[in-house]
């Protein structure tokens, strides 16, 4: 039985420092069902100047190798693309001094004959939803080998009738579950499935996210005919992905649909064009031969001096416009010559006033970074700029006093006790250090990791705190509701509103927990009243009630409620007052994906978790002015995305949360 793919491309969110693509090919009009499809889901992050070509080189190549040869069998194809894909990443980083292309995420499948082949890197996934449940195919794929190719395993599997494949630029089920995500699956729509997971994540999620899905039916056998055997350049791509009305499939009116229709001129133009250019030329050439031949043969008449005036005319005139053309591109080049070297003076004085002046030091460096860009995107001189770029990289590392962990110390993994684990935080009581999930809670003795315990079956956990006054464990669930792990027990606690308010972020202090409602733009406090077991009532925490907090993403205590907004705002709070409040000598880069704000009593530091950028930002506690001074920050290359992190204060150690490892820095 034939099958028929459908699919969409979906782009979601926003993220500066990311670029995000989708890629398709086949070559059904040429080989028919055994040339297959290739799909490329991909996030580069953290290289905005080589992302694209990166991106581009990786479609190119899989596009090249994995049709050089159809008869071949489909999984020696694929493995052969994949090797000269990593052969080509591999030259990309050997341009590098540092070997760093930036953090790569990106699935490559192939679908040939109802086998779907795929690779993945990164935090990057695969899921198949098979009657309505969802298995991650794309499981431990991502081990990269020791002499650094990206890809190195591949999954291989049979396709149904009715399956529904799903590529993501990140794992989807930090965002979603497993349940809800089998529910978006909409039979025959798969657009409609892919916008109805966006409407599920984009509450949850602040940063970009790209998916590709496929939906795999039955062709009917016009559908089978269509695909091997029209030639016609709007139908040459469709084959089994023709829809069942028999018209044009729904994927033209979409990006997917723009892209294919791009596709199939372009290889029509390969097929068609070129043979019949060949034989135009041949043609001109043998009419301006005859014709010179004619002209200088019988002596010159009136009319051929005539015409030879004409031509003489005409190559002067070529001339001419060639002469010009090359003298604007030399003129060109001057002025690039004169920018890159007004970059490299504007280097030289950023360096120095760096010393006293870090503000006109940035100023220097923005200035200097718009013209390497100009530059670059001029098309001489790239590889100039591209180095007049990495300095100012580098440059600005120094202003903000960057201290770069290429392989931070990994302290545990948690995927040693569940493979598919998405961790999500930090808990501390106590002296006990636990790591949590959307279900279920690990702790960690020094550098082992005890079993999971399931928290609840039903609730989706999304923040929790160690209540240090009972010596519990508090979770805090997207529901609304608190449940409590004291020992070895997880039980659901009570407030006498008989429910909690909704919240982000949850942190204790004392007998009490205070709940950030980013919602209502307040800070809810509950007391524990022991004699009752129960909390009281909830009181409003702000005195002022014009503060905003719609943007709220985090709180902690030391004394003071400090509150992260998702712009990297700080808000600082006593005794529910807005306290005057600056945070000097700000760092150079501004925050991407602020998500993280931790400090306590003993800590004479706060830090800030910019997770989508893998950087934790310090920032001195000014005790007089009680402002916070910025003094530096630890950029963890390589890692993905971060989740959280805890200081000892006693070991001055910092701890970093991974969705898979905890790591380990010190300070």
């Amino acid at each position: 039985m034939a099958l028929k793919a459908s699919y969409e491309f979906l782009f979601a969110g926003s993220d500066d420092n990311s670029f995000f693509e989708n890629y398709y090919y086949d070559l059904f009009q040429e080989y028919g069902d055994k040339s297959g499809q290739i799909f490329v889901n991909l996030e580069i992050q953290n290289n905005p100047v080589d992302a694209e070509e990166i991106g581009a080189a990786i479609f190119e190549t899989m596009q090249k190798v994995f049709y050089e040869d159809v008869a071949m069998n489909s999984y020696e194809r694929f493995e052969i693309a994949l090797k000269a894909v990593n052969g080509v990443l591999g030259e990309f980083r050997a341009q590098k001094t540092s070997g760093y292309i930036g953090n790569l995420n990106v699935v490559i499948a192939a679908v040939v004959d109802g086998t779907l082949l795929l690779s993945q890197s990164g935090d990057a996934e695969a899921y198949l939803v098979r009657k309505r449940y969802v298995s991650v195919v794309s499981e431990g794929l991502s081990e990269e080998s020791g002499d650094g190719d990206l890809f190195t395993n591949i999954a291989s599997g049979e396709i149904e009738e009715g399956d529904f494949v799903l590529f993501s630029s990140t794992r989807l089920l930090r965002y979603i579950s497993k349940t809800d995500l089998a529910k978006s699956i909409v039979m025959m729509s798969v657009e409609e499935t892919l916008n109805d997971i966006k409407d599920v994540i984009s509450t949850e999620m602040l940063g970009r996210i790209g998916l590709i899905g496929i939906m795999f039916d039955e062709a009917t056998t016009a559908e089978e005919v269509a695909g091997i055997a029209e030639k016609s350049p709007e139908t040459e791509t469709q084959g089994v992905l023709k829809t069942d009305e028999g018209g044009v499939s729904a994927e033209k009116e979409s990006l997917t649909g723009k892209f294919l229709t791009a596709l199939r001129n372009r290889r029509s133009k390969k097929t068609e064009v070129y043979p019949r250019e060949n034989r135009v030329w041949i043609g001109i050439k043998e009419r301006i031969a005859n014709f010179f031949k004619s002209l200088f043969s019988g002596g010159f008449g009136k009319n051929k001096i005539f015409v030879l005036l004409i031509v003489v005319i005409g190559v002067l005139t070529i001339g001419i416009w060639v002469a010009k053309s090359n003298l604007a591109a030399r003129e060109e080049i001057k002025q690039l010559d004169e920018v890159l070297n007004g970059v490299q003076e504007k280097l030289v004085e950023a360096e120095t006033k760096g010393e006293y002046d870090k503000e006109q030091a940035k100023v220097l460096l923005d200035a200097a970074y718009e013209d390497a860009i100009t530059v670059l995107n001029s098309g001489y001189y790239r590889d100039k700029a591209i180095l007049k770029l990495n300095r100012i990289d580098e440059l600005r590392d120094g202003l903000d006093n960057v201290i770069r962990l290429d392989a931070p110390k990994v302290l545990v993994d948690l995927t040693t006790k569940r493979s598919d684990v998405n961790a999500l935080g930090f808990a501390e009581e106590g002296g006990r250090v636990f790591v949590f999930e959307y279900n279920a809670l690990y702790e960690v003795v020094l550098d082992q990791v005890q079993d999971p315990l399931t928290i609840d079956d039903d609730e989706v956990v999304i923040d929790a705190t160690g209540f240090d006054d009972r010596g519990s464990v508090v979770f805090l669930t997207k529901s609304g509701n608190l449940i409590e792990y004291k020992d070895g027990t997880m039980s659901f606690m009570d407030t006498d509103d008989g429910a909690f308010h909704k919240a982000t972020a949850i942190e204790d202090w004392s007998n009490k927990i205070y709940l950030l409602d980013s919602t209502d733009s307040e800070i809810w406090k509950y007391t524990y009243k022991g004699t009752r077991d129960k909390f009281g009532t909830a009181e409003e925490y702000l005195v002022d009630g014009d503060v905003d907090l719609s943007g709220g993403q985090d709180l902690t205590i030391d004394g003071s409620v400090y509150v992260l907004n998702n712009n990297g705002d700080v808000y600082k709070f006593y005794a529910g007052e807005k306290a005057e409040f600056w945070i000097n000598n700000a760092p150079y880069n501004a925050f991407k994906n602020p998500s993280v704000i931790y400090t306590n009593e003993k800590l004479d530091e706060v830090y800030i978790l910019d997770s989508q950028d893998g950087r934790v930002l310090v920032f001195e506690k000014d005790a007089q002015t009680g402002n916070l001074n910025y003094t530096s920050q630890y950029l963890l290359d390589g890692v993905g995305e971060l989740r959280d992190l805890y200081v000892d204060a006693d070991s001055k150690k910092l701890y970093v949360l991974t969705p898979t490892l905890v790591l380990e820095v010190d300070l």
